[in-house]
């Protein structure tokens, strides 16, 4: 299969022009994926030293296929957030730059029947990394009431979360909610909306924030921007398609006094968004530690 197919890498135009790339870079690219950016980078730089990290098995068969023509591409099964300690005991040279895109690729949210995507029912799964315990499905039958509405406001900013947790809550006690219709519809009958486009926006911040919590997406962005102020002289870009995580990386660039090669996150043009919708809430800011 070829899972790359539906996948368009997002702002991909502006992180080549800001990212001040070279042919000696050395380039981590924290979230793989189907090799979309790293193809961008590697066909204009094909000998620089590309090292890639993912926890989505499928994303990594993918991405190596993508870049069986390059020379100097590593690709790693791992989460970004270890890439620290990779760096440390896996002869990489210093690298001079490091690329996190935070968003969940198109094949994910359409092909992969695990959730991801709203558009068809499918097993409330979400994991990136199909070896963890934890699932959408766990976390909506497990998650304590007040886990559950903190999830919601964090990571989802939903609107209306009293009254979805206590019908999640209601529902769950009777039959286990295990499929991504039967949210929907939950989530149908329990947040106000005044049209089509408004009850998307609301079901899509829903699975936002259950797919956060499943693959503690949180928890690794703040594992890496820890880590991230041991390396010196490091050109990062990182892309954010949640207000958590673009606030997120702000207040560390504003915190440790960082310089800001962007002084504000770059974003695509309507025109742009038209031909590709994921790039409707992207964000990419750049910075060096």
């Amino acid at each position: 299969m070829n899972y790359n197919h539906n996948h368009t890498p997002v702002l991909v135009n502006y992180l080549i022009d800001n990212f001040q790339l070279n042919n000696s870079s050395v380039v981590i690219d924290g979230t793989m994926g189907f090799a979309g950016h790293a193809k961008s980078i590697l066909n204009l730089y094909p000998n620089i030293n590309y090292y890639g990290f993912d926890k989505d098995t499928f994303a990594i068969e993918s991405a190596i296929k993508e870049c069986e023509a390059f020379d100097h591409v590593t690709i790693f099964n791992q989460p970004f957030s270890t890439m620290f300690k990779t760096i440390a005991e896996y002869p990489i040279k210093d690298p001079t730059h490091i690329l996190l895109d935070l968003g969940v690729s198109s094949y994910q949210i359409d092909s992969s029947q695990r959730g991801f995507s709203f558009q068809k029912d499918e097993p409330l799964d979400m994991r990136m990394d199909k070896s963890q315990e934890l699932t959408a499905e766990g976390v909506i039958n497990q998650y304590s009431k007040d886990a559950l509405r903190l999830l919601l406001v964090e990571e989802g900013n939903v609107r209306q979360p009293d009254r979805l947790v206590e019908n999640i809550l209601k529902i769950r006690d009777n039959t286990p909610i295990s499929t991504t219709f039967q949210l929907i519809d939950i989530i149908k009958k329990s947040i106000f909306v005044r049209s089509r486009s408004q009850l998307i926006a609301e079901v899509t911040k829903v699975f936002q924030a259950i797919r956060v919590a499943v693959n503690d997406e949180m928890g690794e962005l703040n594992s890496f921007l820890e880590n991230v102020l041991q390396l010196k002289g490091v050109v990062v870009a990182i892309i954010t398609f949640q207000p958590n995580e673009d606030r997120k990386v702000k207040q560390f660039v504003k915190q440790h006094k960082l310089e800001a090669i962007t002084k504000k996150p770059l974003q695509s043009t309507y025109h742009e968004r038209k031909k590709n919708p994921r790039e409707k809430t992207a964000k990419l800011r750049i910075f060096k530690v």
